[in-house]
């Protein structure tokens, strides 16, 4: 295993730095254990010094070092034979302590510090229970768009919101490789040119990493420039096969209505007109007419025709070769004696799914 050094103080510092990334963190750590845990009683029995946790931090032991302020337990790591055919449950050592405080400064629980866990995962449901310790544990999932890449190894999964310290509740993680996945993956897309990025586009001075092989810290701790370069490629990845399986899944094309060739080339050139107005990415296909027959439009007292609605489907190329569809709706004014004049657009529904290529022009002739 690999050891390091700490001070009560180093180490309270590292946590709060390392736990940045995540939402819910406790930045004044320090304080609260300074102020919650004076003139607590000591139980009588063994206790440790800075130095002996420092010479060995991952043991399977719980560990109580008493400062000037009181006790502190350094949780030992909950060790479970956990196993899955493809090899994610198991033990897993924190590069940094996950810290639980007392409720309040009149609790009388003493801090805690963990730097392990144990993970059991379920692969056909895709979810996980994270053992802090025996009887506490954190439900974990893989978001159902990321399944299919859980599958094949890249898992992208989200902690739940009770069990184990709450700077981890919610926390987003990924796989960086087996045995070892970042704490606190926070990206967004950002086009599709550039791909991922950090949140608010700056990279974290440090990272929280778990892993079953304490040697891979460095790896990733010491080298900003490639974590990064990791996690937004295993991301890139998770969005494609996402996106993959979306269009795979495609519902089939709304059923063609009213069949009209020339009604068919008004909403294919006003839906045109309307996305180049807006500068849409996607290029227009063609358009089609959806509605069996004219919605008439009346006046709320006389009854008199307004005018006539039909709604149509717009079938679009996006820049990255896949076709998507939005509805819209035409009309026509009454002009009198049961005539309707020109077709205009009134609006499109903003309402976008994407097509599946072999189905993506069934309605074009």
């Amino acid at each position: 295993m690999k050891k390091f050094s700490i001070t009560l103080c180093s180490l309270l510092m590292i946590s709060s730095i390392a736990n940045a990334q995540l939402s819910n963190i406790k930045n004044k750590v320090k304080s609260n254990i300074s102020g919650s845990n004076k003139q607590k009683s000591v139980k009588k029995q063994k206790t440790y010094t800075l130095e002996e946790i420092n010479a060995n931090p991952y043991v399977d032991y719980d560990r109580v070092v008493v400062t000037e302020n009181g006790p502190v337990i350094f949780k030992g790591v909950y060790k479970n034979g956990f196993t899955d055919d493809i090899g994610f449950s198991g033990v897993y050592y924190l590069n940094s302590y996950a810290i639980v405080q007392p409720a309040n400064h009149f609790s009388h629980d003493t801090t805690k510090l963990y730097i392990g866990f144990s993970i059991n995962y379920n692969q056909e449901k895709h979810n996980m229970q994270v053992y802090w310790e025996k009887n506490d544990s954190n439900y974990a999932m893989v978001p159902e768009r990321y399944h299919s890449s859980a599958d094949k190894g890249n898992v992208m999964f989200q902690m739940g919101m009770s069990g184990g310290p709450e700077s981890y509740y919610n926390a987003e993680c990924l796989v960086l490789e087996p045995g070892t996945f970042l704490v606190g993956a926070y990206v967004y897309h950002k086009n599709d040119k550039e791909g991922h990025a950090w949140m608010n586009n700056v990279t974290p001075e440090s990272f929280v990493i778990a892993s079953k092989d304490t040697s891979k810290f460095k790896d990733y701790q010491k080298n900003p420039e490639y974590t990064s370069k990791v996690v937004f490629e295993k991301y890139d990845a998770l969005r494609a096969a996402w996106k993959n399986q979306e269009i795979k899944d495609a519902k089939p094309l709304p059923a063609e209505g009213m069949k009209n060739a020339q009604l068919k080339n008004e909403a294919t050139n006003l839906i045109t007109q309307h996305a180049k107005g807006y500068k849409w990415k996607e290029t227009v296909e063609y358009a089609y007419i959806t509605s069996g027959e004219w919605e008439i439009k009346r006046h709320p007292l006389t009854g008199i025709p307004i005018k006539r609605i039909a709604k149509a489907i717009v079938v679009m190329k996006t820049p990255q070769g896949n076709y998507k569809r939005e509805g819209f709706y035409i009309a026509q004014d009454h002009t009198g004696n049961n005539q309707y004049g020109k077709t205009y657009m009134l609006y499109n529904d903003q309402r976008i799914y994407y097509v599946n290529p072999k189905d993506a022009f069934q309605y074009k002739n």
